[in-house]
């Protein structure tokens, strides 16, 4: 017979994740977060997993004009989409980091945690989520008092009907990972320009990139601005894309013409932004491979092939394992680096950030495909979940910037801190960057107790293997 689709919570089908949870926070930080990580771990596996499913086959849809013919700028959602937002915001796990309370330095951490169990359903929502703490966190940083009491406590609100959602506005025709070849012009405090990839393109408080008038070419002349969109009628959102996946929350193009903007700072405001959100993308990479995972695991631990249970032959448990393996050591890789932003080592996050979301995004693709391959055939039907799984993951290794691009970012932060074995050739740095993080990962599993999956990891990767 064929298995039934798991019922489980997440939380409760998460040892591993538990296990790391618990040792990485402290006794009285942990009794405060682990309530609230069953209560997502429960939530995200029963209610929003379906509710996914609908909005991944009901798209947002943009509406141009009003009944009178006037050019507006809305976006329309299912129903599934706005039930997942009051799950996510109201969880907290963006708020908890911008109100002060008794555990507010174990913030960044448990709302990452939340996050991971959250994007085992949903992976679309949780790239707003994403932007809504990226806008929150740099107007903490660069922003004027006036500013991030105006601004922050709506970004940080549990409810969705005062909610403030963030964008980030930065891709343009003119140059993607090359932000320095942006055309967008800032004058007079108004921006104008064109911006090609806007995720959450209807979001309400957006950090853009713009170069003020005269200023000089290159990144150098680049300028963060916010833009705040309600009754902005300097900003049109052109069309939104039509993606391979995370289909669920929409991606647009945006023209700004004359759009009021406030200024934040030099390029390195947004950067913060962007370091952050390779930072989600992780988070996200590591919660796909735990749920394709999950899915695999019930399904071959129910289905009969050849006189028995599939995880009973020998190579389809060993395939298994050596994926447990890996999502367990980007699991490690992944938190290490949410625990350097905790403890605010900026020196360790510069390092570990593009190395932790480069090679996480990498596994995803490949780790997603492996399980349904385990799966076999019913793994391919969209009317399972391993096709959208497999369609969302596709993303990660390409958003806040490809391999390519953060293994040289890797290797730049590498030869500044003189970091082990880091190579002359840039042509090698993909490389060494994937062979490090294996070497980092499986040392420490062992720190952990977890020799298995160290000693798995030395065998291979279905990077480089499958």
């Amino acid at each position: 017979m064929i298995p039934e689709p798991p019922q489980v919570s997440y939380w409760d089908a998460s040892p591993k994740f538990r296990a790391l949870c618990q040792r990485m926070l402290g006794d009285d930080a942990w009794r405060w977060a682990e309530p609230q990580l069953a209560s997502m771990g429960e939530r995200a596996a029963i209610e929003v997993a379906p509710l996914a499913q609908i909005a991944d086959r009901n798209t947002p849809q943009l509406v141009m004009h009003d009944p009178r013919g006037n050019r507006i700028n809305r976006v329309d959602y299912h129903p599934s989409y706005r039930e997942m937002q009051k799950i996510a915001y109201g969880s907290g796990m963006i708020a908890m980091k911008y109100a002060p309370h008794q555990y507010s330095i174990d913030a960044p951490f448990v709302g990452f945690a939340l996050g991971y169990l959250f994007a085992m359903a949903e992976m679309g929502l949780y790239c707003p989520l994403c932007m809504t703490d990226g806008v929150a966190h740099v107007l903490t940083r660069h922003g004027t008092r006036e500013q991030i009491d105006r601004v922050v406590p709506r970004l940080a609100s549990t409810n969705v009907d005062t909610l403030w959602t963030g964008g980030m506005f930065l891709t343009e025709r003119a140059g993607g990972s090359d932000v320095g070849a942006n055309e967008t012009i800032a004058r007079n405090g108004r921006l104008t320009g064109q911006k090609w990839f806007c995720s959450n393109v209807d979001a309400d408080a957006v950090l853009a990139t713009a170069r003020p008038e005269g200023a000089e070419p290159g990144i150098r002349g680049i300028r963060t601005y916010l833009l705040l969109t309600r009754d902005n009628e300097g900003i049109t959102i052109d069309r939104l894309k039509d993606k391979l996946g995370v289909r669920s929350m929409p991606t647009g193009e945006v023209t700004l013409r004359d759009a009021p903007a406030e200024e934040i700072g030099d390029f390195h405001a947004i950067a913060e932004m962007m370091n952050l959100s390779r930072l989600y993308n992780a988070v996200a990479s590591v919660a796909v491979i735990g749920r394709a995972i999950h899915e695999a695991r019930w399904y071959i631990e129910r289905r009969r092939a050849f006189g028995r249970n599939v995880i009973d032959h020998p190579l389809a448990n060993d395939t298994l394992l050596q994926l447990e393996a890996e999502h367990l050591g980007a699991l490690v890789l992944t938190f290490d680096t949410v625990d350097a932003l905790r403890r605010d080592d900026a020196k360790t996050l510069r390092f570990l950030t593009p190395v932790a979301k480069a090679v996480t995004g990498k596994l995803a693709v490949a780790c997603v495909s492996e399980a349904m391959e385990l799966i076999g055939g019913n793994g391919y039907i969209e009317d399972w979940v391993m096709p959208r799984l497999l369609r969302d993951a596709q993303v990660l290794p390409i958003w806040e910037g490809t391999t390519n691009i953060l293994a040289l970012d890797a290797l730049r932060v590498a030869r500044k801190e003189q970091i082990e074995d880091a190579p002359d050739d840039e042509r090698d740095a993909k490389r060494w960057m994937f062979d490090w993080a294996r070497r980092y990962e499986a040392r420490r599993l062992r720190e952990i107790g977890e020799d298995a999956a160290a000693d798995r990891l030395a065998r291979g990767s279905v990077l480089f293997t499958s």
